[in-house]
């Protein structure tokens, strides 16, 4: 497998225009060539890039554009790419950057084309199909919809905040039509008033569609003949079941790009067998050391010494490249939880087998950090080792994700349990407590059996109503969402605390919380069990405060949550907090830490608010220490849906 070189693929005729140039005019000529983008070029050198995404946001922000020139709406962090770079660092510079058009130069830094996402596709070739048999697998299952009597100006406002190329008009979740960055350029150049326009009298209808089951190279067909980016995926009924667009179907070109990183280290094994010093230069070139975006690799030399440190590799092990190069593995590690001797108890695998695979355990600001690393040796040529190239990613993610999966395993096949053992328990105690009832009726109230009868019946209730709350843990099924806002369901949880609890709500809410879609009865046990939960906490009162915010969560965050638009709610109680031991359990079932009383702790609640909170694709997770409270944080996507007005 061979990278293809941007040379043989870039659009070599690109349209450029000077910094001056009138936003109108730029419009209009992206309007009549039916172009995404312009490159904004002095002298042939270019200085920045106009797009359609630039332009939906600069109509978001403000009204009047005619007046301006392009160079207040540019932009100006432009990503470039030499004109012999290969297909997959092309892909790998847009995925990394997020964009949809890279700016090609040639060796003098001079504009020479533009490649983009539509480009890559079409030189992909048929083998890179074939893993994958249809879209279902790699579409984007959240689309973001409004009805034909949206008003144009908030459903552009959308698209600037959720940064998306389109929004699909539905119709009870069928598919009616679509407004497109495209159609927003078209309705500027024509001089069309958006303020008081919607959605249903602009859009693109009828909009294109394509069944779930239909292979990708069928929908990478349809893109490259009718010269589109996006099709809406239907089910058999024919409503919106998501989204394929050109990123979606050329992401999964990053697994062949570490292939084709692997096929280069390869063919350089030759030039590295020479000799130590051709290592020292540098000889695992650049461009392999570019490598995916989260993979870190070192060249180190038969002393251990290392000769190259690229910058993924200072991200994951927090040292600078002119810190580290020179010095032995062990000396930049030592106290860092690896092995001083890692690599020397490597070498007798690797000349055995050729490389060692391994996962270790690293301490880094922020926490311990599990990082999975590939030892590859490097011959000279007598067939002697020379050095070595490590290849490490951190998966501590990955790790948070498996325990998460785990986790959720557990409860539902507890529920599962619970459901059965409370089912077959319930109809013991109804036997016990008519049996009860009739001894009771055959006794006076003045004998002392009697009052054993009673003490007998009261605990058999108590019995029955730890069965209830095994019933409801059973059988939390799959939340019934409707779009609501958050806000209303935090102040009833908070409105309905018992009034013998001697604790106030102190709440925090912005008025521009995103909606949700929950399942809003169980939603409310969610955060009814969470205050009353917190107030326990406090035996002698305090303070409950409950804070929402709108977020935007990415991998840096560390969470067990897709990246995208997220609410953030935090319930932090003033009570005596809870032990590191016990902080690892608290959503376990029956795991409880009350005093045993009048208000029994079952040790159901938060497995029950951990069940629901999962449910919903969201996470929900606890940070205390001892004498110092605890705060729960519960995390909901956001809804994709505009409200109806």
């Amino acid at each position: 497998m061979k990278g293809i070189s941007l040379r043989k693929i870039f659009t070599s005729k690109v349209i450029s225009v000077s910094p001056e140039t009138p936003v109108s005019e730029a419009v209009s000529l992206m309007e009549r060539n039916r172009i995404s983008c312009l490159v904004v070029a002095r002298h042939n050198k270019p200085v920045g890039i106009f797009t359609e995404r630039d332009f939906v946001m600069a109509v978001h922000r403000q009204n009047h554009l005619d007046s301006l020139e392009i160079k207040e709406l540019m932009s100006r962090q432009l990503i470039k790419a030499n004109i012999d770079t290969n297909i997959y660092e092309a892909y790998s510079l847009l995925e990394t950057n997020r964009i949809r058009h890279l700016v090609i130069i040639d060796s003098d830094g001079d504009l020479a084309g533009v490649i983009t996402q539509s480009d890559i596709m079409k030189n992909l070739g048929v083998e890179y199909f074939v893993e994958v048999k249809n879209i279902s697998k790699i579409m984007t299952k959240t689309v973001v919809t409004a009805g034909k009597e949206f008003m144009l100006r908030d459903a552009i406002s959308r698209m600037a905040e959720y940064s998306i190329s389109c929004i699909v008009v539905e119709k009870d979740r069928y598919p009616v039509g679509i407004l497109t960055e495209r159609d927003v350029v078209r309705l500027f150049r024509g001089g069309i008033d958006i303020e008081n326009l919607m959605v249903g009298e602009v859009m693109a209808h009828p909009v294109r569609t394509i069944p779930s089951n239909v292979p990708v190279h069928e929908a990478a067909r349809i893109m490259n003949k009718e010269k589109i980016r996006r099709l809406v995926v239907v089910d058999k009924e024919g409503r919106i079941a998501g989204l394929i667009t050109q990123s979606d179907i050329i992401k999964r070109i990053e697994e062949r790009y570490i292939e084709f990183l692997k096929e280069i280290i390869r063919g350089k094994e030759e030039a590295l067998q020479e000799t130590r010093k051709m290592l020292s230069e540098k000889v695992v070139l650049e461009n392999i050391l570019r490598s995916s975006t989260d993979m870190a690799i070192v060249a180190i030399d038969r002393d251990f010494r290392i000769v190259y440190y690229n910058p993924v590799a200072e991200k994951i092990f927090g040292y600078k490249a002119d810190k580290v190069i020179g010095r032995t593995v062990m000396d930049v590690h030592t106290g860092k939880n690896v092995d001083p001797l890692l690599f020397e108890k490597a070498v007798e695998t690797i000349e055995k087998d050729g490389s060692y695979k391994y996962t270790f355990e690293y301490k880094k600001e922020g926490g311990i950090r599990f990082i999975e690393s590939t030892v590859s040796g490097i011959l000279d040529s007598n067939n002697n080792l020379a050095g070595f190239v490590l290849m490490a990613r951190d998966i501590t993610e990955h790790k948070k994700l498996g325990e998460e999966l785990l986790k959720a395993q557990k409860l539902e096949s507890i529920g599962v349990l619970a459901g059965g053992i409370a089912h077959d328990f319930n109809n013991l105690l109804t036997g016990i407590l008519n049996c009860i009832s009739l001894s009771k009726s055959l006794v006076k109230p003045e004998d002392k059996v009697f009052e054993s009868l009673t003490m007998a019946e009261k605990a058999s209730r108590l019995a029955k109503d730890l069965t209830q709350q095994l019933f409801t843990f059973a059988k939390i099924g799959e939340p019934v969402r409707k779009t609501t806002s958050i806000t209303e369901i935090i102040k009833d949880a908070a409105g309905l605390m018992p009034t013998d609890f001697n604790a106030t709500c102190e709440i925090s809410i912005p008025d521009d919380l995103w909606p949700v879609e929950v399942d809003k009865g169980q939603m409310n046990r969610v955060f009814h069990n969470l205050v009353i939960n917190a107030k326990e906490a406090m035996p002698k009162g305090g303070i409950i405060k409950i804070r929402a915010e709108n977020i935007n969560t990415t991998q840096k965050d560390s969470l067990p949550l897709k990246e995208g638009r997220y609410i953030k709610v935090s319930i932090e109680d003033q009570g005596q907090g809870i032990s590191r031991k016990d902080l690892q359990k608290v959503f376990d079932p029956y795991f409880t830490t009350k005093q045993r009383g009048n208000r029994k702790g079952t040790g159901l609640g938060l497995a029950i608010c951990y069940s629901i909170i999962k449910n919903h694709d969201g996470h929900i997770t606890v940070s205390s220490e001892e004498g110092a409270g605890a705060t729960f944080y519960i995390y909901l996507p956001a809804s994709t849906r505009l409200f109806r007005q």
